[in-house]
């Protein structure tokens, strides 16, 4: 199953989630995350520091690596094809190639059958790279910061959907809406959580609350359960992840 996890918005919890879910299934079966945005934020949370010579997504996407020579097994299991900023300049190389918009799909194409999960952290933005994942992907998750303005970036992501399903990948489906960073003792994350539930186009999970240990985690290096085993964090990842689970096994 090829999942992205994407919101056009920056700083709702995309990568994080991706650690997390990533850790959480590289202990149900095989996993691979692939970092796509140029930041490098999901590489440096599995604890991977690249070398100035050593591969990247950008070697990869452009062609002149194999996935095996890219990718890297992680201390927990979770296995990477790591990004750095270089990764910015595989837009302008292949943008006007054919078919550019499936060229993750084209390379990632092998791994289908060595991985049982594959996990695609996108960069928040409607460019190249975040089309390019949801044309390779099965399902989309949307990670969704409790606050006011989420909404719109919701909005926003839910029309490329729309676009890349029409135009891309048909078979694209939403996963679900996760919320993330959710203090719910305030009335702003409670309305943007009912704005989220009224709309009945996809599933809205349980939110993620807010805390210290999901940066602490990410510094460490580690997936957030086997940092913490705090069941109010843990538990709704662990429903993304039996859901995924069910549509993997369809």
């Amino acid at each position: 199953m090829f999942l992205a996890i994407a919101n056009h918005k920056g700083g709702v919890g995309k990568t994080t989630s991706t650690l997390a879910l990533g850790g959480l299934l590289a202990e149900l079966g095989t996993c691979l995350v692939v970092d796509l945005d140029p930041q490098g934020n999901l590489t440096t949370g599995l604890g991977v520091e690249l070398a100035p010579q050593q591969p990247s997504t950008y070697q990869w996407l452009t062609g002149q690596v194999t996935v095996a020579q890219a990718m890297q097994k992680t201390a927990s299991g979770v296995y990477l094809l790591p990004a750095d900023n270089n990764l910015s300049r595989a837009e302008m190389e292949l943008l006007h190639k054919s078919g550019s918009f499936y060229t993750l799909r084209d390379r990632l194409q092998p791994c289908r059958a060595d991985f049982n999960y594959v996990l695609i952290d996108c960069p928040p933005s409607r460019g190249w790279l975040t089309i390019n994942a949801l044309a390779a992907a099965d399902y989309v998750l949307i990670p969704v910061q409790c606050q006011f303005f989420a909404l719109k970036g919701l909005a926003a992501l839910l029309e490329t959907v729309n676009h890349v399903q029409t135009r891309l990948n048909p078979k694209l489906k939403i996963l679900g809406v996760l919320p993330t960073m959710a203090e719910m003792q305030t009335i702003m994350a409670q309305d943007v959580l009912k704005a989220l539930k009224s709309q009945r186009d996809f599933p809205v999970f349980r939110p993620v609350p807010k805390s210290v240990k999901f940066p602490e985690s990410n510094l460490a290096g580690e997936p957030i359960h086997r940092y913490t085993d705090d069941a109010r964090l843990l538990t709704p990842l662990r429903e993304v992840v039996q859901l995924i689970q069910r549509q993997a096994n369809l």
